[in-house]
């Protein structure tokens, strides 16, 4: 008898692999079984006779399992030459225990020992030490990790083959559909502007002649529409008048397969597990369910569509890597970043809201030099720099003379609460030794301790006053000395940017509002010492 492959699936209450009642237990191995025979599906190294070992209600905790035990009983007896686990937590959850068989017992028995989700193959490390590098240290410090995201996309697969879709929001075209889980269904209106786009495309129109003509129309973009069906958009960042179709949402929509009546999902995956950032998964790793649901559009329109997409970034242009404005400029009617363009005579800054949604857009249309836009805004640097300069010694010369004041009016304020804080124990004494009355001396006492309070508040005050003054001259100062070291470039610098700039609207090369870090200290000083 040949060697045969051999699946082993273990479910766990301590995993929470088992639902109310183990109802969900037969599900759950269904799902290690698909995972693990799809892995060997079209794989010619994977033909032989497959045997499944199953472990239902054992911990990963120790290998005391019965089909556990089965199976090295059969490997030892050459009866297995493959072990396939959905993950490493199947195999078990004492880590050490998971670096001994990796390590020692899998290589002596001669069988080949496969995680599928934590992308462990045991044939990766044929005359090599693996060791606990990974058996122990990368899985405590990092598969864990690895293991519970995977799980949850092995649930979602498992959904999405169903025909269950898991999107937070289905596309543009599209509502959830609440008599069914998972489910959408067309939204009339929006679906006339999907297929209108489609149709447009088909016709050889280019992606911004199709925004454009949407814009002249006035149909809403996507966020407009979803805003208006009380559906949660985000924030947006574009200035509402602004709000149009581009270049990008047109490129989105054509690019949707979904709209053929198919569920598609892992359109994109993170990086790494916990990262935000997200790359394009290949189509022949994506998961397509034709028929999932209500089209839009046929297939035949959605192939004949895909020739208008087009690369959007023009031949010879390059994005400057690095400027001295880069992520602080901004257009400014639009509100959306500026985009700079290196050209062979000189590097330009344009709106490209402008480019992407068409004459309906009120931003500037034109490139604008970017040398004369950074020289505008090393003028108006220098010329609020000098002015806080100025105020600065203005600042030091007035406050000099006013902490004299302080000074002296802090010296008096102490020298009475003293005094009358004396009386009101002399008052005391003289109840005490029965010269006053109780009811002449709880008047007396009561005078004298509201005007130690009131004093007590007053002086409080001016020293947290003096501590304000104290702090806004300190960071005048600072920013001074930070100016008095940049003033001497003649162009404006990442350094100086990063120091002092917030943020530059540009309107077009005549009219630049910048905005400086220093702004709120600058007039916050002037009102109090100019």
């Amino acid at each position: 008898m040949s060697a045969a492959l051999a699946f082993y699936l273990r479910l766990s209450m301590a995993d929470g692999d088992l639902g109310k009642d183990n109802k969900d237990e037969s599900n759950s191995i269904e799902n290690q079984r698909e995972l693990l025979q799809s892995f060997v599906e079209n794989k010619e190294e994977f033909t032989d006779e497959v045997f499944e070992y199953i472990d239902d209600g054992y911990t990963g905790t120790n290998f005391n399992r019965p089909a556990f035990r089965r199976m090295i009983e059969d490997a030892k007896k050459g009866r297995i030459h493959t072990i396939l686990v959905k993950d490493l937590s199947r195999l078990g959850r004492d880590y050490i225990g998971v670096g001994d068989y990796l390590e020692q017992i899998f290589p002596v028995l001669g069988v080949r020992f496969i995680a599928v989700n934590s992308n462990y193959d045991s044939n990766r490390y044929i005359g090599k030490t693996m060791g606990l590098d990974m058996a122990v240290s990368n899985l405590v410090n990092s598969l864990y990790s690895r293991d519970i995201s995977k799980k949850v996309k092995s649930g979602f697969r498992a959904r999405w083959k169903q025909g269950i879709s898991t999107s937070a929001r289905p596309p543009y075209g599209y509502i959830k559909d609440k008599t069914a889980k998972g489910g959408w269904r067309i939204d009339p209106e929006a679906a006339k502007i999907v297929k209108l786009i489609f149709e447009k495309a088909s016709d050889g129109w280019s992606t911004g002649r199709i925004a454009g003509y949407l814009n002249e129309q006035g149909f809403d973009t996507p966020s407009i529409h979803r805003e208006k069906q009380n559906e949660f958009c985000g924030k947006r960042k574009v200035a509402d008048s602004e709000c149009l179709w581009d270049i990008g949402k047109i490129r989105t929509i054509l690019r949707r397969y979904e709209y053929t009546g198919a569920f598609v999902h892992s359109h994109r995956e993170s990086l790494q597990v916990g990262s935000h950032i997200t790359r394009a998964v290949p189509e022949h790793r994506q998961i397509i369910i034709e028929d999932g649901h209500d089209a839009i559009i046929s297939r035949e329109l959605y192939e004949s569509a895909q020739t208008s997409i087009q690369p959007m970034r023009k031949p010879g242009f390059k994005t400057g890597n690095d400027y001295p404005l880069r992520g602080k400029i901004r257009c400014g009617v639009c509100r959306l970043a500026i985009t700079r363009l290196e050209l062979a005579y000189d590097a330009v800054y344009y709106c490209s809201h402008k480019t992407k949604s068409g004459r309906k857009s009120n931003c500037c249309d034109k490139y604008m030099s970017a040398r004369e836009i950074d020289a505008a805004v090393l003028r108006s640097l220098k010329t609020q720099l000098k002015i806080l300069r100025e105020l600065g010694v203005h600042i030091e010369e007035s406050k000099s003379t006013a902490m004299q004041d302080v000074a002296a009016d802090t010296r008096r304020m102490e020298r009475d609460i003293e005094t009358y804080k004396a009386e009101r124990i002399r008052q005391y004494e003289a109840y005490a030794e029965g010269v006053i009355s109780r009811e002449t001396y709880l008047a007396k006492k009561e005078e004298l301790t509201d005007k130690i309070d009131s004093l007590q508040t007053a002086l409080d005050r001016l020293r947290s006053l003096v501590e304000e003054d104290t702090a806004m001259t300190d960071a005048v100062s600072t920013i001074n000395e930070k100016a008095e070291q940049s003033m001497v470039h003649d162009t404006l610098t990442k350094e100086m940017a990063d120091a002092f700039i917030e943020t530059v609207y540009v309107y077009d090369e005549q009219t630049i509002e910048v905005k400086f870090t220093f702004d709120d200290l600058l007039l916050e000083a002037a009102k109090k010492w100019a």
